[in-house]
């Protein structure tokens, strides 16, 4: 976990700040692009194919390269949120939430009773530091306060049905971000791709007035027509851009028509 100059504070003081995400699920990837100088890096364990023992890993390269470590979970689901908190990662971003309803029991989810529903096992947790055994001081103390200052809690808005609530999810007490999801939510407003549609223009403007009326800060990715200098300019603090398997691939290609195009004839 990073507590000094954490995502979250950053984020706060109202810096903008760069991400990446890795859906390859492989510690060297990790650590490469997170090198890089991108302010944190998203494990995707929505679409990607990391395992939670392979995420452990993947966040210890993510922090050594001196990023952030997110993990978009694979549901709202109480399971896969605590599973994810557990192990330890500065951040999680929960996608596909569409009520106020909705966004408060993620809040809960990631909280110990009385305030959440959250199993209490601090003594198995890598992200307590095995009840502080690493760091010498066997006890639960520093936790909640780095749960509190220091971890940053996301949730993805991607449906027509979440617009139509957007004004009740930005007031959900405990959301630190929210993630803006442009395809499938173009999906869902019955424009797949047509990010010009008035439809989806008027969604997003929608949630960009409703985020600044109740001081949520905003993220994204960039999508046609909507870079990142001009999703920066609106508000945005947080845009994620490239992703290692896609960066990958686009560079492999690249290498490749380069040497065909360097063949004699």
């Amino acid at each position: 976990m990073n507590t000094k100059n954490s995502l979250k504070q950053r984020i706060n003081s109202g810096q903008q700040l760069t991400g990446c995400w890795t859906s390859l699920a492989n510690n060297i990837t990790a650590e490469i692009i997170s090198a890089a100088g991108y302010d944190a890096t998203m494990i995707d364990m929505e679409h990607g194919t990391a395992s939670f023992t392979e995420a452990i890993g993947l966040i210890q390269a993510i922090n050594s390269a001196g990023a952030d470590s997110l993990i978009r979970v694979s549901s709202a689901d109480i399971v896969s949120i605590k599973r994810a908190l557990d192990i330890g990662p500065d951040g999680i971003m929960v996608p596909d939430i569409r009520s106020a309803d909705q966004a408060r029991e993620v809040v809960r989810n990631c909280r110990y009773a009385p305030a959440g529903n959250r199993g209490a096992a601090p003594g198995f947790m890598r992200a307590n530091q095995y009840a502080g055994l690493l760091a010498g001081h066997p006890a639960l103390s520093h936790y909640p306060e780095f749960m509190l200052d220091h971890f940053l809690l996301m949730i993805q808005i991607e449906s027509a049905q979440a617009i139509d609530n957007i004004d009740e999810i930005c007031q959900v007490e405990g959301v630190d971000m929210i993630f803006v999801g442009p395809v499938d939510l173009s999906a869902s407003l019955g424009k797949l791709g047509d990010f010009k549609s008035p439809r989806f223009v008027d969604a997003i403007t929608k949630i960009e007035q409703a985020a600044k009326r109740h001081k949520v800060s905003l993220g994204t990715i960039p999508f046609p027509g909507w870079d990142a200098k001009r999703l920066y300019a609106q508000g945005y603090q947080f845009v994620i851009g490239g992703a290692d398997g896609l960066m990958l691939a686009k560079a492999a290609a690249e290498d490749c028509a380069m040497l065909e195009q360097s063949k004699q004839s």
